[in-house]
């Protein structure tokens, strides 16, 4: 079955679909690439979302489209803004810095009849403390569960005093 469908019926004040604007950035990455001196993993991962990126935030209609699908070479105005920073091969590579600091295990020095609060250790050799927020929300759900347990004894007892009648 082949494509027949005559795009030229569209109207081209029509905003484009983001379908037209991933194919038209997919068709002018490798033209793009090649003006600005991309090359490798570099073209694909970096440099066609920056071009989606700039087709996007032009907001073409469908004849913008159109147009564009008959070129062969990448508009200027699209190629004046791509951000190029980031794709040269120019740029020194960093140097991973030694560590001379080694790590050392604390032991706990509290005593075993300490809450088990101060015991707890969740990474390394920082000691377990709750957050404010943490302590917030522990002195509700405790205030919350005296009240429910309140509300349960009053309950219960409206309830024995129903049945005894």
């Amino acid at each position: 079955m082949s494509n027949s469908f005559d795009f030229a019926t569209i109207d081209p004040t029509r905003p484009a679909s983001l379908k037209q604007m991933f194919a038209i950035s997919t068709r002018f990455t490798p033209i793009a690439a090649e003006t600005l001196g991309v090359s490798g993993v570099k073209i694909n991962k970096i440099l066609r979302p920056r071009i989606t990126a700039v087709i996007q935030s032009m907001e073409p209609n469908h004849g913008m489209i159109q147009k564009w699908f008959k070129s062969k070479i990448c508009p200027k105005a699209i190629l004046d803004l791509i951000k190029t920073e980031g794709l040269s091969e120019d740029k020194p590579k960093a140097t991973k810095k030694s560590k001379t600091s080694k790590k050392t295990s604390k032991k706990s020095t509290t005593s075993p009849e300490a809450s088990p609060e101060e015991n707890k250790t969740a990474s390394g050799n920082r000691s377990w403390k709750p957050s404010k927020i943490q302590e917030e929300f522990n002195s509700r759900l405790n205030g919350l569960e005296t009240v429910a347990a309140e509300q349960s004894k009053t309950l219960t007892a409206i309830l024995e005093k129903l049945t005894a009648s």
